[in-house]
């Protein structure tokens, strides 16, 4: 089996489940999704369960059979001694190493438990249609979210801009980490987007509407905020973004999937240059080698 370890918010589970069904699709073993992280986290719930993915939930006895618990495991001990020892595409536990692409890692055949975050899409870009059919919705657009998705569609020349708030403002641990974009950047994005576009229609998403609103730099251009989505139907968010033609992400994996999930063959894309406020991943392989980097 392949048994992947899920935490984090939506955008975080994505990138997670993304790696492990790439390994077992190669592998040719099943995939198992280790979701105990959440029977005890209040800030972040399982968010896959939106999603037609292909995996079975992990039991108790599934970690057992891979010997990953070394402190109270005699065996899962000598086998992290012995993992040490190995090339890591072929250790028992596969744990994260850099926030860079490791090559190597696409050489999985054995069974294996992951942990780590895996935010590049080299790991999954031979399997990228089935990663693309595993991440449709299971439940149809309906209500509010439905006309939007019609009036996205019908807009000649959609983008979506994502500003990202919620703990990144509240709590100064994770502020430290990403901080928060300034509106220079959005307004960077717009003056070098719109001009190449005939009728530039932004599409407006936040877990702070009511600020990002309030902030937007949106002169010389028609702005539709997208507020009537909270936590619970955030993955609607996910698709009515994914549906405009054009992307201005934020440090943010949600919309980073977005942008990843639209399937607009002359889409653009701009991302924060610098993705992390204080913090030493190098993110050069985070995003697609046709997305524009500014700040």
């Amino acid at each position: 089996m392949i048994l992947v370890k899920l935490n984090g918010g939506m955008g975080n589970q994505l990138f997670q489940y993304a790696m492990a069904r790439r390994v077992s699709i190669k592998a040719g073993l099943p995939l198992y999704l280790d979701t105990q992280k959440f029977e005890s986290c209040t800030l972040r719930k399982f968010a896959l369960k939106h999603f037609n993915i292909d995996a079975l939930f992990a039991k108790p006895e599934d970690k057992w059979r891979l010997h990953i618990h070394r402190k109270i495991d005699p065996i899962a001990f000598v086998q992290g001694l012995l993992d040490l020892k190995r090339p890591l595409h072929k250790r028992r536990i596969i744990r994260e190493l850099s926030f860079r692409f490791e090559p190597s890692l696409l050489q999985i055949k054995t069974p294996a438990y992951l942990e780590g975050d895996w935010q590049s899409p080299k790991y999954f870009e031979d399997v990228e249609e089935t990663i693309r059919e595993d991440f449709t919705l299971k439940a149809l657009p309906y209500g509010k979210t439905l006309e939007t998705s019609h009036i996205i569609r019908n807009a000649p020349d959609s983008i979506s801009i994502h500003i990202r708030r919620g703990d990144l403002v509240s709590d100064p641990s994770t502020n430290q980490t990403h901080g928060t974009l300034p509106m220079a950047y959005y307004s960077e994005a717009l003056a070098s987007l719109a001009p190449k576009l005939e009728e530039p229609t932004a599409f407006l998403f936040s877990d702070d509407p009511n600020w990002a609103i309030a902030n937007f730099p949106a002169k010389g251009i028609t702005l539709h905020p997208v507020d009537h989505n909270n936590e619970e139907t955030a993955h609607f968010d996910l698709l009515l973004m994914s549906q405009c033609q054009h992307h201005i992400i934020a440090n943010s994996t949600f919309s980073w999937w977005a942008a990843w999930l639209c399937g607009h063959p002359e889409k653009t894309v701009h991302y924060p240059k610098n993705w992390f406020k204080d913090s030493p991943h190098d993110t050069t392989d985070l995003c697609p080698a046709d997305w524009i980097p500014l700040g």
